[in-house]
């Protein structure tokens, strides 16, 4: 339903909890529209995301805030390859801040292990390649015409002549796009964070709020009805349960009649989402190289294993080179108070992130090695200048989901599931949420993005672009040795 067109006012204010991609690009959309002029937003987060460092040095336990992210269009499910292109165009604008993009291409490869791998590689090749046959006979129309970006990599002879300057490769075949590439992501989430900042000072209805995030609060919660400085207060019907805001561990409480859950990996503490929602550790390595290394390197594409869930992004300005997995990834199960009835003492087990995010378990650290020594052989011994664990919100299928809560009526909505690869749509993403928001997300976006019936016994994504072992769990793989 369109609520715009049945009259559905803007709420007077609006809390967002987390400032990661969901949060920022929504923050974002909101303030870019004059609808929400008289709207008070408020961000929460519990850390302020800085590129003061370059990330290989000191990362905050987020996953939006890194040294590099892949942009690509390559998707086995058409509606994220289109939305995926509609963003690629803006990062070619120079979304983000001047260089944050780099369109090196990438070699999207694939391994005849039976693994399931080889069709999702099948299917993304389709979807790209019709997008490209869209440019290119819309390039024709308007007299710019230009050739076909899309090269198919037959065997690994072709992969090894992509990625000729590594003296490596990886896979048995598949396909390069000199349209994909990488994003400084650190660099561009601190833009959006002063884009954000620059339009909340003139028009004066936003306000940041540093603090950890407790718990939701309810319409039956007894002692805690209090106005927050917004102004916003409570009108919960009182046969009907309703999100009222949020309370911080320094026991402030904001209230206002509409919550949104941006909090990425850290929502499954705030609200039950054992059958939509797991947040998994993905391991990430990076290498420091010197400016002659950096230079031998500058011309590679990213290049992407499906099979084994392996990737490397070329180096950064800075010289750092990144090797990690796009996995099944560790989970960390951890038993919690019931976050949607506090004070009953029942309990529930979820994964949320662990404590520590730089060392990587044995098995993990042995992957990057490996991958590293088959992708850039004469790399093989340098040692990581440092790692981490990088912390998805999967989901069953790699969807996202934003949403309203139905339980909670208009006054709860969940914007998370980001699944490893929601990073690239940050220049689109929030205007995605609003439109869910206001009931105009339709399409195929909309199905897949709904709340739904959630999927009992939820262990792990199933996307088809996984690789690693199934099943493994952070305290387990700890325990072993933790160095290569």
């Amino acid at each position: 339903m369109d609520i715009l067109q049945h009259g559905y006012p803007p709420p007077t204010s609006i809390l967002i909890v987390g400032a990661g991609v969901f949060g920022l690009s929504t923050t974002l959309a909101l303030l870019s529209s004059p609808r929400y002029d008289s709207t008070h937003i408020t961000i929460i987060d519990s850390r302020t995301p800085t590129p003061t460092s370059p990330p290989a040095h000191g990362n905050p336990p987020t996953a939006s805030i890194d040294s590099s992210r892949i942009v690509r269009a390559d998707y086995a499910v058409a509606a994220y390859a289109e939305l995926s292109s509609s963003a690629q165009k803006r990062w070619r604008q120079g979304w983000g801040g001047e260089e944050v993009y780099k369109e090196c291409g990438l070699a999207f490869v694939t391994q005849n292990s039976g693994r399931g791998a080889e069709g999702y590689v099948e299917k993304s090749f389709e979807n790209v390649t019709a997008l490209e046959k869209e440019a290119l006979e819309g390039s024709v129309s308007t007299g710019a015409e230009r050739s076909s970006r899309i090269e198919v990599l037959k065997d690994r002879q072709d992969i090894e002549r992509v990625m000729r300057a590594t003296e490596g490769g990886s896979g048995d075949w598949g396909y390069v796009n000199w349209d994909s590439g990488w994003v400084d992501a650190a660099g561009a989430i601190e833009e959006t964070r002063k884009k954000i900042e620059d339009i909340g000072k003139r028009r004066g209805n936003l306000e940041w709020v540093s603090g950890q995030v407790e718990r939701l609060l309810f319409s039956d919660d007894s002692a805690l009805h209090t106005a927050s400085p917004a102004g916003a207060t409570s009108t919960a019907s009182p046969s009907t349960r309703i999100v009222t805001g949020v309370l911080l561990e320094n026991h402030r409480s904001l209230h206002a009649p509409l919550t949104i859950l941006a909090s990425g990996a850290w929502t499954s503490s705030l609200l039950d989402l054992r059958t939509r929602v797991l947040p998994t550790g993905q391991v990430v390595s990076y290498i420091q190289l010197t400016p002659p290394e950096v230079a031998r390197l500058a011309s590679i594409p990213v290049i992407l294993n499906e099979s084994t869930g392996m990737f490397m992004i070329p180096p950064t300005r800075d010289g750092v080179l990144k090797i990690a997995r796009h996995g099944y990834g560790y989970r960390n199960p951890v038993r919690i108070p019931h976050p949607e009835r506090p004070g009953s003492g029942e309990e529930i087990e979820v994964s949320l992130p662990a404590v520590d995010f730089r060392t990587l378990p044995l098995e993990g650290s042995r992957a990057c090695r490996q991958a590293l020594a088959e992708m850039v052989p004469w790399l093989a011994e340098r040692p990581f200048c440092t790692t981490r664990l990088c912390w998805y919100t999967d989901t069953p299928h790699g969807d996202f989901l934003v949403d309203y809560v139905p339980t909670y009526g208009r006054s709860l909505v969940i914007a998370t599931g980001g699944s490893g690869h929601g990073y690239k749509f940050l220049p689109v993403l929030g205007e995605k949420v609003v439109e869910r928001l206001e009931g105009r997300l339709g399409g195929e976006l909309g199905k897949l993005w709904a709340w739904g019936e959630g999927l009992q016994g939820f262990a792990g994504c199933e996307d088809g672009s996984r690789g690693g072992r199934k099943g493994m769990f952070w305290a387990e793989e700890m325990e072993r040795k933790q160095s290569v």
